[in-house]
This record gives structure tokens, sequence and C-alpha cells, in this order.
């Protein structure tokens, strides 16, 4: 299987930056898993059920990263903590 290019938005980005460089390293060595396999697989990874398009979420301690797959690259929308994650997704439709 081909690995999958991680994209970051701009958003993605600024998100990163807000936290702490600790937080920082544990999100950004969780999302590698996108570049092998972005595909819902268990609690780590799943659909963003009710959305028009086809949005994930992946699970990183306490926090959630949000993207959608477009050919093969996993783009990541946002990067939010737990509790602000349910008001993205309400946002997403």
């Amino acid at each position: 299987m081909d690995k999958f290019h991680l994209i970051l938005s701009p958003r993605a980005i600024r998100d990163l930056d807000a936290f702490n460089d600790a937080v920082c390293k544990r999100i950004t060595s969780a999302m590698k898993i996108l570049e092998e396999n972005p595909f819902p697989r268990g609690k780590l990874i799943k659909k963003i059920k009710g959305t028009a398009s086809d949005y994930y979420r992946l699970r990183a301690e306490k926090y959630r990263v949000f993207y959608f797959i477009e050919g093969n690259r996993s783009v990541v929308l946002r990067v939010l903590s737990k509790k602000d994650a349910g008001k993205f997704i309400s946002k997403l439709n």
C-alpha cells in the first residue's frame, strides 16, 4: 500500500502551536498513523457520522485530530481538545 501524504491546514498548524511542546510532540507522533493507513479501525480512528462528506477523527489521548482523505493525502483540518470537539463536529454540516 502506498504511503499517504500528511497535509496540515493553516488552522491545524495554529492549533498545534497553541499546545505546549510535550503535548504537541505526542499529538504529532500519533498523527504518523495517518501516513500509513488513515481509514477507520477500532477506537483510534472513526468516521464522523451525520456529515455530508467523509470526515474522520483520530484520538490522541485527550485530543482529537479531524481530517479527510483526498486521493493519497490525509488533510488535517483541526487539532482540538476533546471538550472542543463537539462544537467543531456540529459546524461540519
